[in-house]
């Protein structure tokens, strides 16, 4: 399977997936040879990019088809990924979400059920799993944090379902993309930018091509690097036009990127990555949606090293849920000495107190 431009496609090529117009009618089958009448009404849709059988005597631009084997391999790995997420005992990716934890680990287990009731949907996440690791895990990421700010929002169980799904399938057209390109270290070229922009129309015309996803899903692959100034793409929409669940993926899909490591660059700590999304608070992003996020993470993780306005150095022990920016320290230095017996200090009750330096998570502290 690999995807292509629909202004490439030839008499002969067969498509992976049927075609249908925006009335859920089926315009083009799936498993047959296009003629040049089919390609016309490809083209009178205006669907940019398609997915496409790979053949042998082809250079592919994506993947090739994947066995059965590697596919129920590939399934069961998205299947221990949610697993994880609903048996945590603890919230995971920064998130504290003590008032809303148990509804939202609801949420994730009846996305899960709704994927596995969806086949073409479990199939996208196959592909876009097998096509780059690095694209599920952000994509996974991406809708944890859109969920939590959707709980927030109090929204009904079908609209999060359907944040969630457009969550995770928000960068599904970015299979269309070379992984040259995609995972390049170096800054990209004005031509490179602009191809990986087309990621957006990708996504969108992948996902009307399947008719058990809600349109609202596939928008939100469109819509999902517009932003309220009017300055994203790939339309320049502006405040109310871009749907809410845009609104909230693209947040969530900015500070994903920014706080992983990826090849090209260092990933920034939560309280930075938090930092960028205020600043363009009312500019790019939703300052309302930005205000609920901020209250959802946790600023400085468990497990951060610490230096205090005192001077006192310590590891971050624990959450204060009431205010995420004061935890709970762990106090293992003191006037330049190490301690014997180190001591708790609640930043909640020493509002005198603030965190001036932080450095490495300690995954290990023995004493």
């Amino acid at each position: 399977m690999r995807v292509v431009e629909a202004s490439t496609l030839v008499p002969g090529t067969i498509l992976r997936k049927p075609i249908y117009n925006e009335h859920g009618k089926m315009i083009v089958n799936a498993n047959i040879p296009l003629t040049e009448e089919m390609i016309n009404g490809i083209h009178k849709l205006a669907i940019q990019f398609v997915f496409v059988h790979a053949q042998s005597s082809e250079p592919l631009m994506g993947k090739t088809i994947i066995s059965d084997e590697l596919r129920i391999e590939i399934t069961k790995t998205i299947e221990d990924a949610f697993v994880k997420l609903i048996s945590e005992d603890f919230y995971l990716r920064g998130l504290s979400l003590e008032k809303n934890s148990s509804r939202l680990k609801e949420t994730i287990k009846s996305l899960q059920n709704e994927l596995w009731q969806q086949k073409d949907v479990l199939s996208l996440l196959i592909d876009v799993l097998h096509y780059d690791e690095y694209l599920f895990t952000h994509s996974l990421n991406v809708a944890i944090y859109s969920l939590g700010i959707g709980t927030a929002l109090d929204l009904s169980k079908i609209q999060l379902n359907l944040l969630g799904l457009g969550a995770l399938l928000h960068d599904v057209g970015k299979m269309a993309i070379p992984k040259k390109i995609l995972n390049k270290r170096g800054r990209l070229t004005e031509d490179e930018y602009a191809f990986i922009k087309q990621h957006t129309i990708a996504g969108y015309d992948l996902l009307r091509q399947v008719s058990s996803i809600h349109p609202l899903v596939a928008d939100c692959a469109l819509q999902h690097h517009e932003r309220i100034n009017g300055s994203g793409y790939p339309k320049g929409l502006i405040g109310k036009e871009i749907h809410l669940f845009s609104k909230i993926i693209g947040i969530a899909d900015f500070f994903d990127a920014v706080t992983s490591n990826r090849v090209y660059r260092q990933a920034m700590l939560t309280h930075e990555g938090l930092t960028l999304l205020i600043n363009e608070s009312d500019k790019l992003y939703d300052a309302k949606l930005i205000s609920i996020f901020s209250d959802l993470l946790t600023i400085y993780p468990t497990g951060l090293h610490v230096k205090l306005s005192d001077g006192r150095q310590g590891i971050v022990f624990s959450q204060n849920d009431a205010a995420t920016d004061r935890p709970v320290v762990l106090i293992i230095e003191e006037k330049g000495i190490k301690l014997s017996n180190p001591y708790e200090v609640n930043l909640y009750n020493e509002l005198k107190l603030e965190i001036i330096e932080y450095n490495q998570i300690i995954k290990k502290v023995d004493f």
